[in-house]
């Protein structure tokens, strides 16, 4: 996906309303990206966090962008209703239900995590 300038990214999924033009499975750019998945790690937070968001919000088609926390359950969601709306944050915990209306999806939190387990706090 084209982001600022002819930057392109690849998040850790993505999903697209548009045609993949080119032979399946080897597109490299991928057109009318509306929601945006990344999966933080120790080595990305920073890029995910800080770089990816101001880049993915260049993007007009994009409407929401998903932070998933890699060492507990836990989203940050950002949406905007439109391009030239800022992005309102949120986050998401274990019980809540990720809704994304743009594409007609809700998705309960822990769906993300179900085989996973973590190491208590404080342990």
């Amino acid at each position: 996906m084209e982001t600022v300038g002819q930057a392109v990214r690849y998040p850790d999924a993505l999903v697209t309303c548009s045609k993949v033009e080119g032979v399946e499975g080897e597109a490299r750019v991928v057109p009318g990206v509306v929601v945006v998945f990344e999966v933080l790690s120790s080595t990305t937070s920073r890029t995910d966090r800080i770089v990816k968001l101001r880049e993915y919000a260049a993007v007009p088609s994009i409407r929401r962008y998903v932070i998933l926390e890699s060492t507990s359950v836990g989203l940050t969601v950002m949406e905007r209703e439109r391009a030239d709306k800022v992005w309102r944050v949120g986050s998401l915990t274990d019980d809540d239900i990720l809704r994304m209306p743009e594409i007609g999806i809700e998705i309960p939190v822990g769906e993300f995590y179900e085989a996973l387990s973590f190491p208590e706090e404080g342990a």
